[in-house]
């Protein structure tokens, strides 16, 4: 998920960054900086990278809240062997519309209520999980700002955490409406 260039004055006054901090931090000139926030000048992927990663460096220093802090753990989830009954009893038992689909550790895709809805005709209980699996979760680092995950979550129903290349945590809409108010950035 790509964030908007015009959000980068934003997060950077956000952060009480001026342009020539934020512009020392992610390698570029002070210039640069101010007519790509005046979109006067589309920088390239590279330049665009830079500029985001010394912002979510900066949140990270600035004690924004973390995607460890908001995040679920244990992350229930289902095996791609396991058959569609175990995934939607977990659903219905739990009260949630989504599931990793993990093995060993590693996430391989999810399952979801709509997903399971539109394919009803073609399936049956018995139907093992990978059949019905649709796409991967977004994975991002413990250390990830809310609102990289706040901007995942309005494309996606959940998003994974990821620790030294294991599924740590999940976050969900739910769970980050839990925190209206109390989270920081």
């Amino acid at each position: 998920m790509f964030r908007e260039l015009s959000t980068i004055e934003q997060e950077r006054k956000a952060l009480g960054l001026s342009q020539k901090e934020l512009a020392r931090m992610a390698g570029v000139s002070q210039s640069l900086i101010s007519k790509i926030e005046r979109g006067r000048l589309v920088p390239s992927y590279d330049i665009a990278v830079r500029i985001f990663q010394a912002l979510e460096r900066a949140k990270v220093r600035s004690g924004c809240t973390k995607a460890s802090e908001v995040m679920t753990t244990p992350v229930i989830s289902v095996r791609p062997d396991d058959p569609l009954s175990r995934a939607i009893s977990l659903m219905t038992e739990k009260g949630i519309s989504q599931l990793p689909v993990i093995s060993g550790g590693k996430a391989l895709g999810s399952v979801t209520e709509e997903g399971i809805l539109k394919k009803m005709s073609e399936i049956s209980m018995d139907t093992p999980v990978r059949e019905v699996m649709e796409s991967l979760f977004p994975i991002v680092p413990p250390e990830a700002s809310i609102q990289v995950v706040r901007d995942l979550l309005t494309s996606y129903p959940a998003v994974l955490v990821q620790e030294h290349g294991k599924i740590i945590g999940i976050i969900t809409k739910s769970d980050l409406l839990k925190q209206i108010g109390s989270s920081r950035c």
